[in-house]
């Protein structure tokens, strides 16, 4: 061999026994006692040891065992994520050197992937779950067609870590609890499958007003202002139960520059001192030509008066016009001559009204007898007459699979056709007895549970087709698989990707898609925290407080338009628009919308409100009531859109409000300076004051401002607003607009993380673990590459393995 090939030989050798070396270094882990646990106790234990445990850490004696120990794996997840991010150590304690940092990632990741992939084995499993409130009311009024407050008397949902009340886990059944349910479906189906000769039908005309004697300050009048109120009562003869109709035949008068007179259709009484009326519905009116609407409830669901009980008997139809411009409402012209005389208002002559012709009420209503919901369940057939046992087998039949959601076996019907059998002879009639029968079924597990069949010891499989439809329904609708989904459920061609597709943009296509971005948008950005914050009316003398309906319904017609509009997600973080109506236009300060409807608003660049950072809900939901809430609003901030939430404070921490005893008079700023100046505040404090801060140019009802009002005894004083302050990396912060940059050039891949892992989990109704990392990361990729478009994002969810899988 020459020597020159022997030479280049030796030289291959040599290289491959370097890099053979080189990868043997790389796959050896660390020993975790000799080389891992020395940087731990130089480096973490003094904050995550036995005197201390920030974020909820203890890493002294944290299992090492990150297969057997889900929790340790967590941790052990958290603490790594920290490392790479350059977040641990904090920045004033003695930072690791690159060859500390390699040893505990090169130890952390192998065993963090590790415990990932024998966690995809063996978990990632929806968890069979209740359906929560919203799901029950709108199963039930889907499945047996009836108008009804089905959650009444049910407990509150409670809501899991992630803020979602869709969680299995959270969703806890009680004894008595199940008793609540089986006095619910008595009660519909009671209502619903009748006996006996059809009722006496009651129907009155109204071409005034009535009723004589009323409470406040109220005009009776056919022309509907602001002041007026048109007022039918029916004394001695109304029905008690059963559908009613109420038709309006009216004119409107429209006014230029000013919202559509706003119809409020009500059914309640007067028992002498208060007033007890329940709306039927409000609907805006943007025709002034004479028109006829309909109106329709049950007298169940509204306040009934006690016949022959009260100063002021009957049954009363209310029509009032609940347009308002926020004016001062005019004063009373009393008839001097005659003091008894009920007051009347003066006109206003730019204000929209109504001119009410006549009002038509019936009650109850039916096309036939029995009425149409009797018929669904109970059909019209020749056993009814010839065998009982029969009919009700054939009645069963039709209806468990609809509440079971899938198909059902002979034996599941026998054992409840046996069930009607040795109850019949303690009921006087079948419809008696087939109601408590019925009963049983809308209290099974499968009813209220969504069940998925199979055994925790046969591994992941695919879920069924029937199992599908309802995960694709509950997710969407939050409610029942409709007649669609259940016929190609049927047939077992629903998971075919291309039907898949067509069902799921079907889906998103349908009205009932607001199901969904009210539970889903509700759930995650913490809406439901508005109606809690009680507003100060010394500092806030003109909130009213049905405006809060606005605001929320403001950040859930937002996110609902990006999705049917197949927009970009990142406008939640900056947006050039929002979606508005005249009540909250007006209280924003932005002109030129006029009506109750949403729609989207170009806005004023010195508003500063694009994205939902400068959404009312939002801002109040981060305030006190008088004030601004720095610290609230950074840790929504931080937990909600960057799910990266700042630890719980230790129990040896004050709140703000106990730090000084003249805590409560100074300024939000003042308080989280002195906060800031304790020891076992000041770590963590740095990391999260600077978030809201830079949102101090909102008062607590989102409104801009550039000075803060403080009351100072019974006066106020102005200070002027500083929203600057520097995040624990040295970034600034400079009001709302530079955090919103910061989001979008810094953080933006955080936060489509955070929100990708929010919808997977209200997705799957169930919290997710380190299995689901790639998933989410998957998901995150596929929807950046689509424009971070929301509807996509739906599809990749329906199609994903923890979708489909059990």
């Amino acid at each position: 061999m020459p020597s020159r090939v022997r030479s280049l030989l030796l030289i291959l050798l040599s290289l491959l026994s370097v890099a053979t070396t080189a990868a043997e270094e790389r796959t050896t882990l660390p020993d975790f006692q000799r080389e891992v646990l020395p940087v731990l106790q130089s480096r973490c234990i003094r904050c995550h040891g036995p005197e201390e445990q920030n974020s909820d850490i203890r890493l002294d004696n944290l299992s090492t065992d990150s297969i057997n120990d889900r929790r340790a794996a967590e941790n052990w997840n958290a603490v790594l994520n920290s490392v790479n991010r350059g977040e641990m150590p904090p920045e004033d304690e003695p930072q690791l050197t690159v060859e500390e940092r390699r040893t505990l990632t090169s130890w952390l990741t192998p065993q963090i992937e590790a415990a990932i992939e024998a966690q995809r084995k063996s978990s990632g499993r929806v968890v069979m779950r209740r359906l929560n409130r919203v799901e029950y009311q709108n199963t039930m009024t889907d499945l047996l067609g009836l108008d009804m407050d089905y959650v009444r008397d049910l407990p509150p949902d409670s809501a899991s870590p992630d803020g979602f009340t869709n969680n299995g886990q959270s969703l806890q059944m009680s004894a008595l609890q199940l008793e609540y349910y089986l006095d619910i479906v008595r009660r519909a189906l009671e209502r619903i499958i009748v006996s006996g000769p059809a009722p006496r039908v009651y129907e009155y005309t109204f071409t005034e007003s009535n009723v004589k004697g009323w409470l406040g300050e109220v005009e009776r009048s056919n022309q509907l202002g602001r002041r007026q109120s048109f007022l039918g009562t029916m004394i001695d003869d109304y029905p008690q139960e059963g559908e009613f109709r109420i038709r309006v035949t009216l004119t409107a008068d429209i006014k230029p520059d000013k919202g559509f007179p706003l119809l409020e259709v009500s059914v309640g009484y007067r028992p002498d001192t208060k007033i007890l009326f329940r709306t039927v519905e409000t609907v805006e009116i943007a025709s002034g030509a004479e028109q006829t609407l309909e109106f329709r409830g049950r007298m169940e669901n509204h306040p009934l008066p006690v016949r022959g009980q009260g100063k002021f008997p009957g049954l009363v139809v209310r029509l009032r016009n609940t347009y308002d411009d926020g004016s001062p409402l005019p004063r009373a012209e009393k008839d001097k001559k005659d003091k008894k005389r009920v007051a009347v208002y003066p006109v206003e002559p730019d204000l929209p009204t109504l001119q009410i012709k006549s009002v038509d009420f019936t009650a109850p209503v039916f096309e036939q007898w029995p009425p149409v919901l009797h018929r669904r369940i109970l059909f019209d057939s020749e056993l009814q007459q010839s065998d009982e046992t029969a009919y009700v087998k054939a009645v069963l039949q039709g209806f468990m699979p609809r509440a079971f959601r899938r198909p059902v076996t002979e034996a599941e019907v026998a054992r409840l056709t046996d069930f009607f059998a040795s109850i019949r002879p303690e009921f006087p009639t079948f419809e008696d007895a087939i109601r408590e029968t019925l009963a049983m079924v809308l209290i099974q597990p499968d009813f209220l549970y969504l069940v998925e069949t199979g055994n925790a010891d046969e591994g992941d499989r695919s879920i069924t087709d029937s199992e599908l439809a309802s995960r694709l329904s509950y997710f969407l609708w939050s409610t029942m698989p409709d007649e669609s989904l259940y016929e190609l459920a049927a047939k077992d061609s629903l998971r075919h990707a291309e039907t898949l597709n067509e069902q799921v943009d079907r889906l998103l296509d349908d009205s009932r898609l607001q199901r969904f971005i009210d539970q889903f948008t509700s759930q995650w950005l913490h809406l439901d925290v508005v109606d809690s914050v009680a507003i100060s009316r010394d500092y806030y003398p003109g909130f009213d407080d049905t405006l809060k309906d606005d605001m929320r319904a403001e950040t859930q017609r937002f996110f609902g338009h990006l999705l049917r509009e197949d927009l970009s997600a990142i406008n939640l973080l900056s947006s050039d628009f929002s979606m508005l109506n005249e009540r909250l236009a007006r209280h924003y300060g932005i002109d030129g919308v006029h009506g109750r409807e949403f729609r989207p608003v170009k806005l004023p660049p010195e508003q500063h409100r694009g994205g939902l950072l400068g959404q009312a809900s939002i801002l109040l939901s981060g305030s006190t009531g008088e004030d601004s809430h720095a610290v609230r609003r950074a840790v929504w901030i931080r937990d909600r859109l960057l799910d990266d939430p700042p630890a719980t404070p230790p129990p040896n921490v004050p709140e703000l409000d106990k730090a000084d005893p003249q805590f409560l008079k100074l300024s939000i700023r003042e308080q989280l300076v002195i906060h800031r100046g304790t020891e076992a505040c000041a770590n963590c404090h740095r990391g999260i004051d600077p978030w809201g801060i830079a949102l101090e140019n909102f008062d607590a009802i989102g409104r801009w401002r550039t000075d803060i009002r403080r009351q100072n005894g019974r006066n106020f004083e102005t200070l002027p607003v500083n929203a600057a302050d520097t995040l624990p990396n040295g970034h600034e912060l400079d009001g709302v607009d530079s955090l919103r940059d910061y989001l979008l050039t810094k953080r933006k891949d955080d936060f489509v993380r955070s929100l990708v892992s929010r919808l997977l989990t209200y997705a799957l109704g169930r919290r997710l673990e380190l299995a689901d990392q790639a998933v989410v990361e998957e998901l995150s990729h596929e929807f950046a590459e689509n424009g971070y478009r929301l509807r996509p994002l739906i599809h990749a969810i329906v199609a994903s393995e923890p979708f489909q899988t059990k």
